[in-house]
């Protein structure tokens, strides 16, 4: 895998894949240009080094490169400002086991000494040079750690919508009365009754 250092993340186009139980990562490559890619905290970037797997390269020309983790400024003058700045060195291109890989976990928190720790909204910059030409090609890559996915906001309820039909004066609401379940009687009712005994009793 001659050509510069390649990276393995969740949204680049490319070859072959790799899996971390959640989602696939696709690999793509450090570029001359600036690359950016979005991560969250608790995902992997996996960088690959190059590596030869026959002897038509000879050993001096195959590729050996540097990784450093810099500043902004550094990044885009492509110049690292200490070795303190190093994350991985591609230094074994024909290493039998296969190609090297440098897994970087974007955490917040880290238990290792020579760990990072990341921030979410935060940017960070890699670039990667020849181990033994440090004026040659400089190939960068931006990885900027997005923040969380907030929930969009409830729409506003008019509480007016949550009252009960009895709560609302204007609403015209049935009431139930008590009373006698024997039947009311109207006076004309009551005349049409006495009227037989006012009868009986006339001489």
């Amino acid at each position: 895998m001659p050509g510069g250092c390649n990276l393995e993340d969740g949204r680049s186009e490319g070859g072959g894949t790799f899996e971390d139980g959640e989602k696939t990562l696709k690999r793509s490559r450090f570029r001359n240009e600036d690359y950016t890619v979005h991560v969250r905290l608790n995902d992997y970037l996996d960088i690959i080094c190059p590596h030869y797997e026959d002897d038509t390269v000879a050993a001096a020309a195959m590729e050996r490169y540097t990784l450093y983790l810099v500043e902004r400024e550094q990044y885009q003058l492509c110049q690292p400002q200490s070795r303190d700045q190093v994350r991985w060195q591609c230094n074994q291109p024909s290493a039998r086991h296969g190609p090297e890989k440098l897994s970087e976990k974007f955490q917040r928190f880290t238990p290792f000494t020579l760990g990072k720790e990341f921030k979410e909204g935060h940017s960070y910059y890699y670039i990667s040079k020849p181990i033994h030409h440090q004026e040659d090609q400089c190939l960068r890559l931006k990885v900027i750690v997005s923040g969380k996915i907030t929930p969009s906001p409830q729409a506003h309820v008019n509480p007016q919508e949550k009252r009960l039909p009895a709560d609302d004066p204007e609403v015209q609401v049935l009431h139930s009365i008590g009373h006698s379940a024997a039947p009311r009687l109207f006076p004309l009712a009551w005349a049409v009754l006495l009227l037989p005994l006012l009868l009986l009793q006339t001489p």
